[in-house]
């Protein structure tokens, strides 16, 4: 098993991070957020046309997943997880954001206000509905996205060639690789700070305490992230479910020691640092509505016996 990326990887990644650095970031997020976020359709159009969005349904799903995680981890504004990674299973034409919810309840979605389809799924089937423009009201978020209320889900078109469970799973991975981006993106952020930052004439970030805890974090990190590109790569359910649910137990633990480390300086709004974790909190309430992921990944790999 070769851990490296390929030149291809590589590149894409390269190229990936020119279009986050003229698009993405704290500083454009600030343009676009406060109380009533906007969706970044600069950036998502030049994904698209850089092939970007398209690589899971070329073939390509764990050059997919890098791109989704890069876009992530740069604060895109722009649903790239969805795209690249739920669309090719679609079995249709999406050239703009699309929100994904569960059918039979109605609330507030991540995209839904300005996504060109509002993807329902339930156990037996999927649905897609495309809203008029402005039909669906936006509420205000500081989560980082645009958010919107879907008032009635139970309608649109049955998309014959969606399977429920192939897209709970690629929604699943998808939302682990948002929760990776995120947290390595307030991860570096916090070693940066940690590097400066001086207490008692010595940086904060040569106290072993310190040290420990954000190994620990880099660690569950990491993890997560080799979990979500196994099961991008595979698209198997089981591995989606078990992804996801390491990724949400080490947000929980990100979360708490990247604030804790930054002290006083990381609950304000004029640091950066909740532009990246207000995320993990949002990212996690989406996974809970696609079900469990600790007791899929569980039931799957050890059925009940009668």
């Amino acid at each position: 098993m070769d851990f490296h990326l390929d030149a291809d990887q590589q590149a894409i990644l390269a190229a990936v991070g020119t279009i986050n650095s003229r698009h993405g970031g704290a500083a454009r997020m600030r343009v676009l957020g406060g109380d009533e976020p906007s969706y970044d359709h600069d950036l998502h159009k030049h994904l698209r046309e850089s092939g970007f969005l398209d690589l899971a349904g070329d073939g390509r799903p764990l050059d997919a997943a890098l791109v989704a995680e890069a876009v992530a981890r740069e604060l895109g504004v722009v649903a790239a997880g969805y795209s690249t990674l739920v669309v090719p299973c679609l079995g249709i034409e999406v050239e703009g954001p699309i929100s994904l919810v569960v059918a039979g309840s109605p609330g507030p979605a991540r995209f839904a206000a300005d996504a060109e389809v509002v993807v329902a799924v339930d156990d037996r089937c999927v649905r897609a509905m495309r809203p008029p423009p402005g039909s669906v009201p936006r509420v205000k978020s500081r989560l980082g996205w645009p958010i919107g209320v879907v008032r009635a889900i139970d309608g649109g078109d049955v998309l014959a060639d969606a399977h429920p469970d192939e897209v709970r799973a690629r929604w699943r991975i998808a939302l682990a690789l948002e929760l990776v981006g995120s947290m390595s993106g307030a991860l570096d952020l916090t070693v940066a700070h940690v590097s400066d930052r001086k207490q008692f004439g010595r940086p904060i970030g040569s106290f072993q305490a310190v040290q420990h805890g954000l190994a620990k974090c880099a660690v569950a990190i990491e993890g997560a992230r080799w979990l979500a590109y196994e099961a991008a790569w595979s698209g198997e359910w089981t591995l989606a479910a078990t992804a996801l649910a390491a990724a949400l137990r080490a947000a929980e633990r990100v979360r708490r020691d990247t604030h804790q480390f930054t002290g006083a300086l990381g609950f304000t709004t004029e640091y950066d640092l909740h532009l990246w974790t207000m995320r993990l909190p949002a990212l996690t309430i989406e996974a809970g509505t696609t079900g469990s992921a600790a007791i899929a990944a569980a039931t799957s790999r050890w059925p009940a016996r009668a």
